[in-house]
């Protein structure tokens, strides 16, 4: 019987219409509502004896408070071209690309979701093992309050010819389950941002 591997998604906050996604190596927001679905959707498995993993590079491992990291109840996966690949403890895995991640997985980790930076965004979005992007679309309502922001994804998302597909939300509901409550135009200051789901098209 083949071997069943776990499903490799993307979630990003975004603003748009430039997708930028931080600032001086921080995110240039704080979305309470936004942290609580991170959080959700990372942890949430649909077979109760796995886990799932989550996928950073150094830079964003670091800028973690140290008391919060590693993320619970999550496998992370730390990338660096410098690292070995080991498995540092049951919750941490150092690795120097995703393909030697992946292989150190065991069987019970159901999503591995990629959670930054932006040279792993980007260069992960282009790569066919990532099947779904789960993306936050941010808007500034506030013309008058411009936000600094100077890190940006190279996402190809809304070309004529992009190889990306955004679902209707009913696809991400199923994706992230019934128990996570999805709102619409969610505004938190002068903020206000959407949950969305995208798949890559077949071939």
């Amino acid at each position: 019987m083949s071997e069943i591997k776990p499903t490799i998604a993307i979630i990003v906050a975004a603003l748009k219409p430039d997708l930028a996604i931080g600032f001086q190596g921080k995110m240039p927001w704080r979305l309470r509502k936004e942290i609580r679905y991170f959080k959700d959707v990372t942890t949430k498995t649909s077979d109760p004896s796995k886990i799932n993993a989550v996928v950073m590079g150094r830079k964003t491992w670091d800028s973690i408070p140290a008391r919060f990291r590693p993320l619970p109840d999550r496998i992370n996966i730390v990338l660096s071209r410098s690292f070995q690949n080991e498995t540092v403890d049951t919750n941490v895995i150092h690795a120097n690309s995703i393909a030697n991640s992946l292989s150190q997985l065991q069987p019970n980790v159901e999503r591995v979701f990629v959670i930054g930076g932006a040279e792993i965004y980007n260069e992960l979005i282009n790569d066919s093992r990532v099947t779904h992007l789960l993306l936050t679309e941010i808007e500034n309502t506030n013309e008058d309050n411009q936000i600094a922001v100077d890190t940006f994804l190279k996402f190809p998302l809304y070309s004529t010819d992009s190889q990306w597909r955004k679902q209707p939300k009913s696809e991400l509901q199923k994706f992230i389950g019934s128990s996570i409550t999805l709102e619409d135009d969610i505004s938190e200051g002068d903020l206000k941002y959407n949950y969305t789901l995208w798949t890559r098209r077949a071939g």
